[in-house]
């Protein structure tokens, strides 16, 4: 990957290449900030080839620099969210056998024994003069650790040539659900992302000489996030304008001011932006394609954004699509010049859709669960032995565990879930680790974490709790939160707290999750 945006494919002459918080960074700066902090690294702490760096930070410059610094060196980089607690962190690192952890500044890990070096990013020494001073006055700097930012200094270290990697040899690791919905990380080859990335003309709305910016919300643990935003920047040399968090008050006045080409998101963001009468009355003229995905996403929203858009003066159309880790993030999705109203899309090149039910492939309009065949396919789940592909008609597919149909023109239609994993924000949460950190509580005898549907977030997860005899009720709440603010992802952790004397259980003994979801759709509708 690193190799792939030094070559500029597009032949372009942009710049900057970072936009951050009223702050520019040329290509040239770019690429000597990436070749010096490798030439740091391999001298510092010997990181090389067949090595693992984990990276824990939002979007910003830092992360740029380190991603391609450590794929130069040969190192595979283990990415991971920036709001992932301490404990997961460190498990997560000790998985991909990583040497370094890569944290920001307000990362919550102080005084926790990671066991390996911690390097910490100043996200304020980045961003313009007046950005910078907000910050540091209302940010409070949580991680300590050794200075990131020395490393991008010249320390007379000899230049180091660019590694090079086997086909098969993983350069991204990305957390996922899995085609199961229980947690894994993901193996990915720099030339999946490197190819993605070769196809942009296919999804784009308008000839890629006619872009300019996007603005960078996704981040870049998120394989779209990885893909389509920082390295198609990168790899095409058009301006990735990036921030730290997604706030819509000043990311709707951004996307105006930048003069954006390309948005992508989640619903949630969107959702936001049609309460912002800076983007909702802005100046749209400047976009041209616009995604949403990572969660279902109404016809009322498409319909509102669209409506919003065509006032203001965009010629883009807000289109769904469909993609998984495993295959780098997307590889089905609609377009200004390909769209079906209800559909997320049809496939890139290199990927087949196929609809298999009871082990036969069905038919047009036919629901099943939904089977891909791509050339976009991780090189497997780390840790796993076997193949996690199926043989079918010849052909190896990855079954999703979703399960959807395609109509006559290939364009496909999602229609549920299989797996057991939630959509928080478009953040996957695992209902599998929500009960294992709330199952230490004392008093909790069984639980159950659920999806409740939230108009704004998509949903929200509720816990019900069946307590131990005796249990006092307030205490096990309070004890059974504390467990999970600190050891999950902040999107993960229970917002409701339902207490049962008994949860009903299935003909085999498990807790019949199914019922508790019909009890909340029931409500929903009433």
């Amino acid at each position: 990957m690193y190799e792939a945006v030094k070559r500029n494919i597009s032949g372009s002459k942009i710049e900057p290449a970072i936009a951050f918080y009223g702050k520019n960074y040329t290509f040239a700066e770019v690429f000597d900030r990436i070749d010096t902090l490798a030439d740091n690294l391999s001298a510092e702490f010997s990181l090389g080839k067949g090595d693992a760096v984990t990276l824990c930070m939002p979007n910003s410059p830092a992360a740029v620099f380190a991603f391609y610094a450590a794929n130069k060196l040969g190192a595979a980089v283990n990415l991971v969210h920036p709001f992932l607690p301490p404990e997961k962190l460190k498990e997560s690192a000790e998985k991909s056998h990583s040497k370094l952890i890569l944290v920001y500044d307000l990362y919550p890990a102080a005084g926790f024994a990671f066991g390996i070096p911690v390097l910490v990013s100043d996200s304020a020494s980045y961003m313009g003069a007046g950005a910078k001073l907000y910050y540091r006055f209302t940010q409070k700097r949580k991680a300590k650790g050794i200075p990131f930012e020395k490393y991008l200094k010249n320390r007379g270290n000899p230049r180091v040539v660019a590694a090079q990697f086997g086909a098969r040899e993983p350069a991204v690791y990305l957390a996922s659900g899995g085609t199961a919905g229980e947690p894994k990380t993901i193996a990915h080859c720099n030339a999946v992302c490197n190819n993605l990335c070769a196809k942009a003309q296919e999804f784009l709305g308008e000839p890629i000489e006619n872009y300019t910016a996007l603005y960078n919300v996704l981040p870049i643990f998120h394989g779209y996030g990885l893909c389509i935003n920082m390295h198609m920047c990168m790899i095409m040399r058009r301006t990735n304008v990036m921030c730290l968090k997604f706030n819509a008050k000043r990311s709707a006045k951004e996307i105006v001011r930048s003069r954006a080409n390309i948005l992508t998101g989640v619903p949630t963001m969107y959702l936001k932006l049609l309460g912002e009468r800076a983007f909702t009355r802005g100046d749209l003229s400047n976009l041209k394609d616009i995604w949403v995905g990572g969660d279902g996403v109404s016809p009322r929203l498409l319909a509102d954004f669209n409506a919003v858009l065509e006032r203001q003066g965009a010629s883009a159309r807000i289109f769904a699509g469909y993609g998984l880790t495993e295959t780098a993030g997307v590889c089905v999705v609609n377009t200004r010049q390909h769209n079906r109203a209800g559909s997320v899309g049809r496939p890139l090149t290199g990927t087949e859709i196929g609809i298999y039910k009871d082990g036969v492939r069905q038919g047009a309009g036919q629901v099943g669960e939904i089977y891909l065949h791509s050339e976009q396919f991780m090189l497997g789940y780390l840790g796993e032995e076997g193949d996690p592909f199926v043989e079918a008609d010849g052909k190896k597919w990855l079954a999703t565990g979703d399960c959807g149909y395609v109509d006559e023109d290939g364009f496909l239609f999602f229609k549920q879930r299989l797996k057991n994993v939630l959509k928080v924000s478009g953040v996957p949460v695992y209902p599998s680790e929500i009960e294992e950190a709330a199952g230490q509580a004392k008093g909790v005898a069984k639980c159950c974490a659920v999806g409740v549907p939230d108009p704004v977030k998509g949903q929200i997860v509720r816990l019900y709790v069946e307590p131990e005899e005796g249990a006092d009720r307030a205490a096990c709440e309070r004890e059974v939160m504390e467990i999970c603010r600190r050891r999950l992802i902040g999107y993960a952790v229970p917002k409701q707290v339902v207490f049962r004397d008994k949860l009903a259980v299935s003909i085999i003994g498990k807790i019949d999750r199914k019922k508790l979801e019909k009890e909340i759709a029931e409500e929903c509708r009433v």
